[in-house]
């Protein structure tokens, strides 16, 4: 961890400027930092993927709580500076890559740490909850508004397609604000530090879905204009084709009006309705 005046030592040292491109805000209040590492809660046992580990305000704090990380971090000249600072750690490796790149499957039951990049929230989320990481859980800073946004609810502005993909894979708590002032450069948002928890693999949704790609489709068609019924949303699966009067049918079965918007349905109504479009999938099939 390091202050606002040993950030701006270690860029000069290092030749480095910070670029709006990369979403790079680096945080700077090592009392906070300690917090955010120890709601963690690591152990010895843990090996941890990091997120954006820039020039290591969290790196050396999960260093001395893991048993292994593995920092990542896309801009290669930041990449450098942060691989001579960690020399001293021998359990820590940092990786020089796109973290929408890196190889989960290689690391199962890993935790996830990061203050991740403002620009890539969402990519990185969707990511998660799209292609399922096999994951311990995980710990993000990330933009206020979007840490509401995931804990939205039906009805309210800031519920969407990021809500119900995070909610479907995660159960979703903000456990600790992040002031802007704990960042340099100071972003114009605060931030929160947001604990995800995969849902159990037993059961791995508070839903049943029959096919999980169906629903994502039916997701990212009801909200790819929000003006619009789900009536009208429904004819442009990529999924399943249908007609209007089809997708009519399938919201009756669904037990849905065929004038409401994807913005009020729950998720388990979103579940619901995916099922009947999975099952009116097979059937055209048949």
């Amino acid at each position: 961890m390091h202050t606002k005046a040993e950030l701006v030592e270690l860029l000069r040292a290092h030749g480095l400027r910070l670029t709006k491109r990369l979403g790079q805000h680096y945080l700077v209040d090592p009392r906070l930092t300690a917090r955010l590492v120890s709601a963690c809660r690591l152990t010895s046992r843990d090996t941890v993927i990091e997120i954006g580990a820039g020039l290591g305000a969290l790196t050396d704090l999960l260093a001395a709580s893991a048993g292994r990380v593995i920092a990542v971090e896309v801009d290669r000249a930041v990449c450098q500076a942060l691989k001579a600072r960690m020399a001293a750690w021998p359990n820590v490796e940092v990786r020089c890559q796109d973290i929408l790149a890196f190889p989960w499957a290689q690391h199962p039951g890993c935790r996830v740490v990061g203050a991740i990049p403002y620009l890539l929230t969402s990519p990185i989320l969707v990511m998660l909850a799209e292609r399922p990481a096999p994951v311990a859980d995980a710990w993000l800073g990330m933009q206020r508004e979007v840490a509401d946004r995931l804990t939205a609810r039906p009805g309210t502005k800031a519920y969407g397609r990021l809500t119900i993909l995070v909610q479907y894979r995660f159960m979703v708590e903000q456990a600790l604000r992040i002031p802007r002032q704990a960042f340099f450069p100071p972003p114009a948002v605060g931030s929160a530090w947001v604990h995800l928890i995969p849902r159990p693999a037993a059961a791995p949704t508070a839903v049943g879905v029959r096919d999980e790609r169906v629903l994502f489709d039916v997701v990212r068609a009801a909200f790819s204009q929000r003006r619009k019924t789900l009536l009208n949303c429904l004819g442009g699966l990529a999924s399943v084709r249908m007609s209007r009067p089809q997708a009519a049918r399938t919201l009756q079965e669904a037990g849905l009006p065929a004038n409401i918007r994807g913005e009020m349905l729950s998720l388990e109504e979103f579940a619901r309705l995916a099922n009947v479009v999975s099952q009116r999938g097979q059937s055209m099939i048949q």
